[in-house]
C-alpha cells in the first residue's frame, strides 16, 4: 500500500509576505486573494511569522501608520509541520492549536507550501480508498472464497477466488441480499443465532465447496456475517489421481513380477531395491539374499548377471553383457540407467536379465515346427495340384504341357509367357512336381505385387540391424527359401533394372547374399520366370537387361490366350463348375443357351475370368439351372458371331437366337436394340414358330 505525506496534499508555492512589507501593502495582498493571512519569509525563504487580518485591524485602532512594516506586529511563534510527515501529524496540530492553516516547511525550515483543513480531509479520504482498495487487493489474493455480508444480508465482499469457485460475476453480487444470489450460504442463520458453522456443505452449478461461516461482532453487537470457504472438487480430483498412481503402481508391480523375463531395479549407488521372481531363478538364489547388497559385492559372491551394471554407469546409457552363470545358465543381461530431466542424474538403474538356454531350446524347437509345417504344406500343396490340374482340350495346350513334361525333369530355366490370367502360375506348378524337385518348395514371388523398396529384402533377405525396421534376428531371403526345389518370378518384367543385375548374379554363380552381409552363401533351386510383358522389346529398349533375358529365356513357353483356344471353354466351365458345386454344397447346371453365351464371349481375362464368373453363376443363381439372366452384362451385350454384318441383321442367325433365348425381350438385351425393334425384325422376315409352340411372337420376358 502506498505511503501518503504532507507533500502529496499541500498547496505549493503559497502567498507569503516580506518583514518589510507594509501593513497597506498586507492589506491590499489579502484583498487581492481574499485571504485572511500570509506567513511571512526572509530573503531565504525561511519562515519568520505570520501576519493576519488581526494584526492590520489592531494596527487601525491602535492609530499605527500604515506604511508600518508587518515585521513590527507578526506573529513570530507559528506552529508548523514538515513536509515528509503523513496527514496525521497536521490533523493533530490543527486540532490541538485550533487553527485551520498550517505552514509546511522543508528539513531547512524553508516554506514549502501550505496545508488547509479542505485538504486535510481530501488526504483522509484519498488513504481510506487505498487501506480500501489494499485490502480488497488481500482479499482477492486469498486462494479461499470469501463472502461477507453486513447486518442486513446484503454482500458487501466477494474476492475473486469466490467468484471463480462460484461461477458467479462479483460485480452481480456485491450490494445484493445473500438470499438472491446464494440462497444456500447459511449466512443468514448465522446473522440470527450469532453462533459459528464449521464445515458447512454448499454445492453451487460448477463445483462442492467446504464453508466456516462465523458472526462479524463489533462491541457487542453483530453487524454482519463471513464465510471463507474452498473448493474440494481439486482435492477430490487429486485423491482419485492419487488412487489411480496407487493402483498403476500395484499393476506394475504384478506385471513385472509376472514376467518371465529377470528384472531388478537398482539404485543410484548400483544397491538392488526390487527383483522379480524370474530372476530368482535365473540366479538360483532367493530374493532376500541379495537384496539391498550393491554391485559391486554382488559380482564378487559370483551374481555375473549384473556386469552389465558398471559398463552402463560408465557409458552413462544401455549395455549389455552375454555371460555364463553358476547355475549353467546363460544369460543375456541388459543395464539401463534411468536419469532424471533436469539433473541429468542417474536416479535408478534397470536391469533385464533374458535366459538364453530357454531361448535356443524354443529356436530348435520352432525349427522343428517349421520343417514340420513346411512338410505339411508341401504335402496339401501337391493335393491342391492334384485337385486343381489343368483342363486341356485344344490341340494347343496338348501340345503346350507335353513341351512342358518333356523339359520338367531338367534344371534348364523356363520361360513362361502369356496374358494375364492365362494360368502360367499352374504351368509353373505343373513344371515343379513332374521335376526331380518335387519334394522341395515351391517359392512363387508376384514382382508386381511387392513395393520395389521392399522386395530386395523380401528376395535377398537381411542381417540384424541392416535397416530401421528389420527385424533383431535377421532373416532369411525368399531366395534362400526356395533351396532344394523352384523360385518362381511371377512378372519378372516388372523388376527393376538394380534388382536385375543382383538376380543375375544370383542365377549364374548361385550365391546369394543378404543385406548387411559381407559374405554370400551357395543356394540350389530351378528357376521359372513368367511375365505377361513382351522382354525381347523392353531388352531393345532398355527397359529389362539383355544378359538376364537370355538366362532366364532358355526354354521358353507361351500359354495362348482363351479366345485362340475354344476348344477349352466347355471343359473349363465344367470343371469350375464342378469346384464351386462341390465347395458351396449345390448342384448347379449350366442351360445349353447359357453355355453358347460362353462358348461367344472372347474372355479378355482369360482363365482367371472365367473362374470368377463361374463361381459368381453358382452363387447368385437362383434356380438349379443356370440362364442367360444370370450372366453378367459385359457378356449379355456380345453379338452373336454372324448375326449382324455391316448393321442388317442375318435372318437366320436371327432366328436361332430367338429360340435359344425364349422371348424377344432378351434377344434384344443381348444384341443392344430395342424390344420393338426385334419384333419388326421377326415379322419382316416372316419366322414362323414351330409346331410345338402357340402361334405368333413371344414378347414376355
Amino acid at each position: 500500500m502506498q505511503t501518503l505525506f504532507i507533500r502529496d496534499f499541500m498547496a505549493r508555492e503559497p502567498i507569503c509576505l516580506r518583514p518589510d512589507d507594509t501593513i497597506r501593502e498586507a492589506a491590499a495582498v489579502f484583498s487581492r486573494h481574499e485571504i485572511d493571512g500570509a506567513p511571512v519569509v526572509d530573503g531565504d525563504g525561511k519562515l519568520t511569522g505570520l501576519f493576519t487580518k488581526t494584526h492590520v485591524m489592531r494596527a487601525m485602532a491602535g492609530g499605527l501608520p500604515l506604511t508600518t512594516p508587518v515585521g513590527h506586529l507578526m506573529r513570530r511563534q507559528v506552529y508548523t509541520i514538515c513536509e515528509d510527515d503523513p496527514p496525521e501529524s497536521a490533523w493533530e496540530k490543527a486540532v490541538k492549536y485550533g487553527i485551520g492553516r498550517l505552514p509546511v516547511v522543508d528539513r531547512n525550515d524553508r516554506l514549502v507550501g501550505m496545508m488547509t483543513r479542505t485538504r486535510l480531509v481530501y488526504a483522509f479520504e484519498q488513504k481510506y480508498k487505498n487501506i480500501i482498495s489494499f485490502l480488497n487487493a488481500v482479499l482477492d489474493c486469498a486462494l479461499s472464497g470469501i463472502c461477507a455480508v453486513n447486518e442486513e444480508g446484503v454482500v458487501v465482499v466477494f474476492n475473486q477466488s469466490a467468484a471463480r469457485i462460484t461461477g458467479l460475476c462479483a460485480e452481480e453480487v456485491v450490494n445484493r441480499h445473500i438470499n438472491d444470489v446464494i440462497p444456500q450460504s447459511g449466512l443468514l442463520e448465522v446473522l440470527q443465532t450469532g453462533k459459528a458453522s464449521y464445515g458447512h456443505k454448499i454445492i453451487f452449478r460448477q463445483s462442492t465447496v467446504i464453508a466456516n461461516q462465523a458472526p462479524v461482532i463489533y462491541g457487542d453487537k453483530i453487524i454482519g456475517a463471513v464465510s471463507l470457504f474452498h473448493d474440494i472438487s481439486e482435492v477430490e480430483t487429486l485423491s482419485q489421481q492419487l488412487e489411480t498412481v496407487k493402483r498403476m503402481a500395484q499393476e506394475l508391480d504384478i506385471i513385472i513380477s509376472a514376467s518371465s523375463e529377470g528384472i531388478a531395479l537398482l539404485d543410484q549407488e548400483g544397491k538392488i531395491i526390487k527383483l522379480n521372481r524370474a530372476y530368482e531363478q535365473v540366479e538360483g538364489v532367493p530374493g532376500e539374499k541379495i537384496r539391498g547388497l550393491r554391485v559391486k559385492e554382488l559380482i564378487q559372491k559370483g551374481y555375473l548377471s549384473f556386469l552389465a551394471v558398471p559398463a552402463a554407469l560408465e557409458k552413462n546409457g544401455p549395455a549389455c553383457v552375454i555371460e555364463r552363470l553358476r547355475t549353467g545358465r546363460e544369460v543375456l543381461s541388459t543395464a539401463t540407467p534411468i536419469v532424471d530431466e533436469q539433473s541429468r542424474n542417474i536416479r535408478r538403474i534397470v536391469v533385464n536379465c533374458r535366459d538364453l538356454t530357454e531361448l535356443a531350446v524354443l529356436r530348435r524347437q520352432l525349427e522343428e515346427e517349421r520343417a514340420r509345417y513346411h512338410a505339411q504344406l508341401e504335402s496339401l500343396r501337391a493335393e491342391s495340384w492334384e485337385r486343381d490340374k489343368i483342363v486341356a482340350a485344344s490341340s494347343s495346350m496338348r501340345e503346350l504341357l507335353a513341351v512342358a513334361e518333356r523339359v520338367a525333369p531338367y534344371d534348364s530355366n523356363v520361360l513362361i509367357l502369356g496374358e494375364s490370367g492365362t494360368g502360367k502360375d499352374l504351368l509353373a506348378r505343373f513344371i515343379h512336381y513332374r521335376s526331380a524337385r518335387s519334394a522341395g518348395p515351391v517359392i512363387s514371388v508376384n514382382c508386381a505385387a511387392i513395393p520395389e523398396n521392399l522386395l530386395e529384402s523380401e528376395l535377398f533377405g537381411y542381417t540384424a540391424g541392416a535397416f530401421t525396421g528389420a527385424e533383431r534376428q535377421g532373416k532369411a531371403g525368399l531366395i534362400e527359401l526356395a533351396e532344394g526345389g523352384t523360385l518362381f518370378l511371377n512378372e519378372i518384367g516388372d523388376l527393376s533394372l538394380s534388382l536385375q543385375a543382383k538376380l543375375l548374379t544370383v542365377i549364374q554363380e548361385k550365391l546369394v547374399r543378404r543385406l548387411g552381409e559381407t559374405k554370400s552363401r551357395p543356394v540350389d533351386f530351378r528357376l521359372i520366370a513368367a511375365t505377361n510383358r513382351d522382354l525381347a522389346e523392353m531388352v531393345r529398349k532398355g527397359l529389362f537387361r539383355g544378359d538376364l533375358y537370355y538366362r532366364i529365356n532358355v526354354i521358353p513357353i507361351t500359354i495362348p490366350p482363351l479366345r485362340e483356344r475354344p476348344e477349352d471353354i466347355v471343359p473349363l466351365v465344367h470343371h469350375f463348375l464342378h469346384r464351386y458345386n462341390r465347395k458351396f454344397n449345390l448342384d448347379r447346371q449350366v442351360a445349353p443357351e447359357t453355355m453358347e453365351w460362353l462358348k461367344s464371349y472372347s474372355w479378355p481375362g482369360n482363365v482367371r475370368e472365367l473362374e470368377n464368373v463361374m463361381e459368381r453363376l453358382v452363387v447368385t443363381s437362383v434356380a438349379q439351372v443356370i440362364t442367360p439372366d444370370a450372366l453378367p452384362e459385359q457378356i449379355k451385350k456380345i453379338t452373336f458371331p454372324g448375326m449382324l454384318k455391316k448393321g442388317n441383321v442375318e435372318p437366320a442367325g436371327l432366328f436361332k437366337l430367338y429360340q435359344r433365348m425364349g422371348s424377344t425381350r432378351r434377344v434384344a438385351a443381348a444384341l443392344g436394340v430395342h424390344q420393338s425393334t426385334v419384333v419388326r425384325w421377326l415379322k419382316k422376315y416372316g419366322y414362323k414358330p414351330a409346331a410345338s409352340r402357340s402361334g405368333g411372337v413371344n414378347n414376355d420376358a
